[in-house]
């Protein structure tokens, strides 16, 4: 019995040290952990749910620049680039009362419309990374696709010496999303190849990215298109894929490819050569300054219709600048 009440009056013990530990250590707070204060703002941010480096690298300069400014940055993800997705994102940020919010426009429509109800409720909104300018007063941040398609055309004329046979890559992961973006990439490179005459373009393939159809059409040109020596892909999804069609088909060297966009597996293409190089919008600044301008929207500030970022053309010469660049960018 002596035994029985010393075993347990020692767990017992065991368990008022246990309790005791675990509300000190409770109290406590944790190594690393930065106590913020209260945020001064919600902001919700229209995304896309995508392993791109776009909307990684994006969703990083929204973030920083939200700690910076103390508010809460929100990301609502959507499958698709999808009108109706995006839109039904924002008319639910619109019922939840968030105090800013950004999206990029996908249609002129449904885009102009819940643009509409925010500002009725109030709320401070902008477009990002879109040359869709559904209502004229609403801000926009981003690079121009004009720009881009110019920058991919000129970086062909220098990769193939102003001599090639080309084809365009159009990607859309939808049949019927509006084609101003796409059309102004191509209308850049048309205009960036016009002085070269040696250069000839000789078809456009649009291609929808959520069913495998880049693979198809580059298998398509090599069985097709053997005068083709020079692919120009206008999407960042599409870019690998021509490159690995490439590899496994062992036409590495045959056919130039300039790509778009940054994803890791481009960029290792480029230092295997099997990619000339890529045009690519900096998705860092886009996100940072997309908060930024909201957050002089809820000041009272007035801010400028069009907020301009660069563009990076990234070849072999500056491969590892670029890497180190936008190393802490990469960071997820």
């Amino acid at each position: 019995m002596k035994y029985f009440f010393a075993t347990l009056s020692a767990v017992f013990v065991l368990l008022l040290v246990m309790v005791g530990y675990t509300y000190v250590s409770a109290a406590l707070p944790e190594e690393n952990v930065a106590v913020l204060d209260e945020p001064k703002a919600h902001i919700q941010l229209i995304t896309q749910n995508s392993n791109e480096h776009f909307w990684s690298t994006f969703k990083r300069g929204a973030q920083d620049a939200g700690v910076e400014q103390n508010v809460y940055v929100e990301f609502a993800d959507v499958s698709a680039k999808d009108p109706g997705l995006i839109a039904e994102a924002a008319e639910q940020a619109v019922y939840s009362a968030v105090d800013g919010l950004a999206l990029q426009a996908a249609d002129e429509e449904r885009t102009a419309e819940v643009l509409q109800q925010a500002e009725r409720a109030q709320i401070p909104v902008l477009t990002f990374e879109s040359d869709l300018f559904p209502t004229t007063d609403i801000p926009t941040v981003g690079s121009n696709s004009y720009d881009a398609g110019y920058s991919l055309g000129r970086m062909a004329v220098q990769a193939c010496d102003g001599k090639a046979t080309a084809v365009i890559l159009v990607e859309s992961a939808l049949e019927d999303t509006p084609s101003s973006s796409r059309n102004l990439k191509v209308q850049g490179i048309m205009n960036a190849l016009s002085d070269t005459p040696g250069i000839e373009v000789a078809q456009v393939y649009p291609v929808n990215v959520e069913h495998f159809e880049v693979e198809k059409s580059t298998n398509e040109i090599l069985d097709e298109r053997p005068d083709v020596d020079l692919i120009l892909c206008t999407g960042e999804t599409s870019t690998p894929g021509v490159a690995q069609v490439l590899v496994d088909a062992n036409r590495v060297g045959d056919i130039c490819v300039i790509g778009y966009g940054a994803m890791p597996q481009t960029l290792d293409y480029i230092e295997r050569g099997v990619i000339y190089g890529s045009v690519c919008p900096d998705a860092y600044q886009i996100g940072y300054q997309s908060v930024k301008q909201l957050c002089r929207m809820l000041d009272g500030e007035t801010v400028s219709n069009s907020l301009n970022t660069s563009m990076y053309t990234v070849t072999a010469d500056n491969l590892e600048e670029f890497r180190e660049q936008t190393a802490q960018q990469n960071v997820d």
